[in-house]
């Protein structure tokens, strides 16, 4: 009896910690949104290996001001746009993935409004450490937060002032994903 207990034991142990734990991450290809409770990214990821996966980021950001402009001023519409490349190292391939990475992103932004002379689009570098974490609820979706610190590089153009400003910032962000594969 002491010998098909053993043998039931491990057995057990041996279907669960297969059936319970995720397969390898390379080649896995997710679609997903950071920043879910502001303006969003689109984030594609690509896991070259299983602990090291490559991002792209893209988002955009629109304002339409609802009235018409008053005499002698121009009615601007506003927009933020934004591209970047990141790479993360994920310490683990288990349900919870902590990670640690960085972003490179370039944004260009004009404010929406009413002006007498038009300003130049905004261009901007924001380059980012990353610290963050995923949760599979299953092989193919996960959930997570992230924690950036920015270096953002304001890049401004309005001539005839030319600055270039760095603001040093923090940003929590809720994230979802879909791996296709």
């Amino acid at each position: 009896m002491k010998t098909k207990s053993i043998i039931f034991a491990a057995m057990l142990l041996f279907l669960s910690t297969n059936v319970f734990s995720q397969s390898g991450r390379a080649g896995k290809f997710g679609v997903g949104i950071d920043d879910i409770t502001s303006s969003p990214n689109l984030l594609f990821r690509y896991y070259i290996t299983d602990q090291f996966s490559m991002n792209l980021i893209t988002g955009v950001s629109l304002e339409f001001p609802g009235e018409d402009a008053p005499q002698g001023t121009t009615k601007l519409d506003g927009y933020n746009l934004r591209f970047g490349l990141g790479g993360m190292y994920h310490f683990n391939v288990d349900k919870l993935s902590p990670y640690l990475g960085l972003e490179a992103i370039y944004g260009i932004k004009q404010n929406a409004g009413f002006y007498t002379v038009e300003p130049d689009p905004k261009n901007s570098v924001k380059l980012g450490l990353v610290l963050g974490a995923d949760y599979f609820l299953f092989e193919k979706f996960s959930l997570g937060i992230k924690q950036n610190l920015n270096f953002d590089f304001q890049l401004s153009r309005d001539i005839p002032v030319e600055e270039t400003d760095l603001l040093i910032n923090t940003t929590t962000q809720f994230t979802a994903r879909y791996y296709f594969n």
